[in-house]
């Protein structure tokens, strides 16, 4: 198909010249192109109402990057021009398929902490991460609405090069991310069918399983199935619907004394799969018989994400923005926080029982095995919808930055389907690696990743927003600051807590981030001069 007929953002090359030249287009000294960058977590035709799909977030020459404000004129952000085509009820269910998907995998927090513990990390987190995290997003998207998002934001805050990274770093946490699916709904599985190989399965066979359904649903993808607009609205009823079931038959059955429960004192292992806690760390691995790492973890795994909304800021107006926003927030902090106290309250589950998939076991027990069976459906419809998701997004993403000459043209490589069949195949692979990990141990890799990345967001929104904001009053910036103090604080946790296996990852990705970056930037200097010599010999006139 040729690119003309793509709708996709990513998914565009570009038909016009910049800077007079006709033909080759030309890169500026940063090594960046005077067209749209890409995107972090980019919006791909997975997410959209109609299966429509965000315009471009426009021109943006390096002048306005420099002086960190929003693009003007021809070079405004494509919001300004197109039709909003979202309602803030699909944008809210749209950010919550990219970041949550339901309560599925929110088990381990309360194995590492115990009810009390638990119960208050859901209560208290949204306060503490999520809606600071929900504020920044809106402010910026208002601000900059673009498909961009927080790549957008570094862009106008520190240079071309600092959104290079965010992308970089939001597409090794995303294919991490994704990695956890097809664990969790395994674990899901074992946990309510086969429980007496949820602990024993053999290491192979397990490997192979995991394998099988990661090709499956990567074949499917790869042949560009999309999960568009109502769809996802009935993905959510589906997935939704056994946690309502539970919540409403467990209410009557709920014992508050149970909420009370605090750690066993129990040294707890966690070896869902075949790694555990003793992968040793310098911070201390428990705090009043919290097990810090995978407490911490989980929950930060659970309500990060929020950010991607910025991302659809120019697919829907302001007004619907907000209450998008808004709406993503409140589902996505309920759709944990109900459920884990219903199933605390309500189950007899001792602590070292809340491995992953013991909601399905929570569920049998309140209301029998159909509805511990009807969990595990759900869970593998909410798995689905977020493999697809971010798998769409992590490959269009590295399309789309091949496209830009970020990274190797061949991943610009487009399938008969027109999907992007070396992007896809480098995210599987990537997915491939990490199977063999537990639960606990991807969630740990994949925050890193996303830490590292948001942790260049929220500088980019103190850069914009406190810093060079002329504008803004004093008192608003100190509001400001507020935001930032917690979210910094809990990445700073984040990096605390991890492992030294963790590091060692963390060390090696921001080494390969870094050599990505100067290689790029000679190859485009190299294709640059070539572009310039050819055209020199097209000028010269023959004697």
């Amino acid at each position: 198909m040729d690119n003309s007929e793509l709708s996709s953002p990513l998914l565009s090359s570009p038909t016009s010249s910049v800077d007079g030249e006709v033909g080759e287009e030309r890169y500026d000294t940063l090594g960046t192109t005077k067209k749209q960058h890409v995107s972090s977590r980019s919006i791909t035709s997975s997410v959209l109402t109609d299966g429509s799909t965000l315009a471009t977030s426009g021109l943006h020459s390096s002048g306005d990057l420099e002086r960190g404000e929003p693009s003007k004129g021809a070079d405004a952000p494509a919001s300004d021009k197109m039709e909003h085509n979202l309602s803030g009820c699909m944008l809210a269910v749209l950010i919550f398929f990219t970041m949550s998907g339901g309560p599925i995998g929110v088990e381990p927090s309360i194995k590492a902490a115990g009810n009390l513990y638990a119960i208050i990390g859901f209560a208290v987190m949204p306060f503490l991460w999520a809606l600071p995290e929900v504020l920044i997003t809106t402010e910026l998207g208002l601000l900059y609405p673009c498909a961009s998002g927080g790549v957008r934001w570094c862009e106008v805050a520190f240079g071309p090069k600092a959104g290079l990274i965010v992308g970089y770093l939001g597409w090794i946490a995303g294919v991490a991310n994704n990695a956890t699916l097809p664990v969790l709904f395994l674990q899901y599985v074992l946990n309510q069918f086969y429980p007496h190989l949820y602990d024993d399965i053999n290491g192979l066979l397990r490997y192979g399983i995991l394998a099988g359904i990661t090709l499956l649903l990567t074949i499917v993808n790869y042949r560009g199935v999309e999960i568009v607009g109502k769809v996802l609205v009935i993905v959510l009823f589906i997935s939704m619907t056994p946690f309502l079931v539970m919540v409403i038959m467990g209410i009557p059955q709920v014992n508050t004394d149970r909420w009370l429960q605090t750690p066993n004192g129990e040294t707890q292992t966690f070896n869902d799969d075949q790694f555990d806690l003793a992968q040793s760390g310098w911070f201390p691995q428990y705090v009043a018989g919290i097990a810090l790492r995978p407490f911490i973890n989980n929950l930060y795994w659970c309500y990060n994400g929020f950010d991607q909304g910025g991302h659809y800021s120019n697919s829907v107006s302001k007004g619907m923005f907000k209450r998008g926003m808004a709406g993503a927030f409140i589902l996505t902090c309920s759709s944990y926080l109900v459920p884990v106290l219903i199933a605390t309250g309500a189950s007899n589950l001792s602590q070292s029982e809340w491995t992953a998939g013991a909601f399905a076991t929570a569920a049998t027990e309140i209301g029998g095995k159909w509805l511990g069976n009807w969990i595990v459906v759900g869970a593998g419809f909410s798995m689905v919808a977020l493999f697809f998701g971010e798998m769409s997004a992590d490959s269009l993403q590295l399309m789309g930055m091949a496209e830009l000459g970020q990274v190797p043209s061949i991943f610009a490589t487009r399938s008969r389907y027109n999907t992007p069949t070396y992007a896809i195949l480098l995210g599987t692979a990537g997915i491939l690696c990490l199977l063999p990990f537990s639960f606990t141990f991807i969630i740990e890799l994949s925050n890193v990743g996303y830490c590292f990345a948001v942790t260049m967001e929220f500088l980019a929104y103190f850069q914009l927003r406190v810093r060079k904001a002329k504008d803004i009053r004093l008192l608003r910036k100190i509001w400001n600051v507020m935001l930032l103090i917690p979210t910094l604080s809990f990445n700073l946790l984040i990096i605390l807590l991890a492992s030294y296996v963790t590091y060692i990852y963390a060390v090696c990705m921001i080494a390969f981030g870094l050599v990505l970056i100067h290689a790029t930037s000679i190859w485009r200097c190299i294709k640059r001069d070539k572009v310039g010599a050819a055209q020199d010999a097209k000028d010269v006139t023959p004697l």
